[in-house]
């Protein structure tokens, strides 16, 4: 072949692979109708934090945490800088509390109502704990297998414990588990909704409205972070709760079949990325919908400190709560100098915006 025929077709390769990897990297990307994809183990790196964020704007939008073999996330001059400027966030909304005392270590914006997507299930949780007996059995009902979005695949008819439902709403993020459960716990999903209504109003979440028990989006179903972080740090003192939200698989039974004589085994794990791969992470809850974007509520415990990270709307949550968590901890340890809080931003956003 020719020298400048070479060339060419050298040249066509390259624009071929090139064209090739621009749509795997575009592929790669979650689906919509997934409320999360479990992702490849993250592996240790040895950049630095802020080379580490500006990476991820050439990586899928919920990358896997990059981290390190020492526990941190660069030097701590690079956490100040991030976290001193809320604006390098990503995420539409964020709150860091120290769940022991209830005091704020960060805040963007986290009075602004914003669809919580699955982050609704803590409340779910916290109330069929408070109200329901995890030894009964819930029969599912029609209303419940028609629940869309992610779920355990429920049938009318089918038995399960409520025990179980509980597991799949808290690992999976099922929302017919969640449905099934409310309406047993509450009679019906309109008398369990108005539960989470009251404890919502009981714990002082001011800026919340639950319209159902999934997180689905509804004009009527928002939360702020502040609030999110509040419920978080409740739900975390019922030890049933705190156990399940740390555990990373979980096996349950379906009862299915004419008197639900037939056994069906199921396996449940958690979306939290977290767990396992950040140091003392042990929670929470992850949540998406197109309205709401990628959502996180994540908790970590280092020594006689647990901290309650919220990040709404962040396409890079898993990073940034990550650096977050970091830096309460660093602060807590005399670390750090400051904290930064942003504006509010304005008080007038629709109820149940996005962001």
């Amino acid at each position: 072949m020719k020298r400048g025929n070479r060339w060419v077709a050298l040249v066509t390769l390259s624009i071929l692979l090139t064209t090739a990897m621009t749509a795997w990297a575009r592929s790669s990307r979650p689906a919509k109708s997934r409320e999360d994809l479990t992702l490849p183990p993250a592996t240790s790196i040895s950049v630095r934090y802020t080379q580490a964020i500006r990476a991820q704007t050439d990586r899928p939008s919920d990358a896997p945490v990059p981290t390190r073999q020492t526990g941190r996330w660069g030097a701590s001059s690079d956490l100040d800088r991030f976290v001193t400027d809320p604006d390098a966030l990503s995420a539409a909304s964020a709150l860091l509390m120290d769940a022991e005392t209830g005091a704020i270590l960060f805040a963007r914006r986290h009075m602004e109502q914003r669809s919580p997507a699955s982050t609704t299930k803590i409340m779910t949780a916290l109330v069929i704990l408070e109200e329901g007996r995890l030894d009964e059995q819930v029969v599912i009902s029609e209303r419940a297998a028609a629940v869309g979005g992610t779920g355990l695949g429920l049938r009318r008819g089918q038995r399960v414990m409520l025990r179980d439902l509980l597991w799949a709403i808290l690992l999976k993020s099922a929302n017919d588990a969640a449905m099934a459960a409310a309406e047993h716990v509450g009679g019906s999903e309109e008398q369990f909704v108005a539960r989470m209504n009251a404890k919502a109003a009981a714990l002082g979440m001011q800026g919340t409205h639950f319209a159902n028990p999934h997180g689905l989006d509804d004009a009527d179903h928002y939360s702020t972070a502040y609030d999110l972080a509040i419920l978080t740090r409740q739900a975390l003192r019922n030890p049933t709760f705190a156990r399940m939200v740390q555990t990373r698989e979980a096996s349950l039974t379906v009862l299915t079949g004419r008197n639900g004589k037939v056994a069906k085994r199921k396996i449940v794990r958690t979306h939290n990325q977290l767990l396992g791969q950040f140091s003392g992470a042990d929670g929470v809850k992850t949540g998406y919908t197109s309205l709401a974007g990628r959502c996180l509520v994540a908790s970590a415990t280092r020594g006689d400190h647990q901290l309650i990270a919220v990040l709404l709307n962040d396409s890079r949550r898993w990073v940034e709560a990550a650096a977050l968590l970091e830096y309460g901890f660093a602060a807590l340890g005399g670390r750090v100098s400051g904290v930064g809080v942003a504006d509010e931003g304005s008080a007038d956003m629709l109820k149940g915006e996005g962001g």
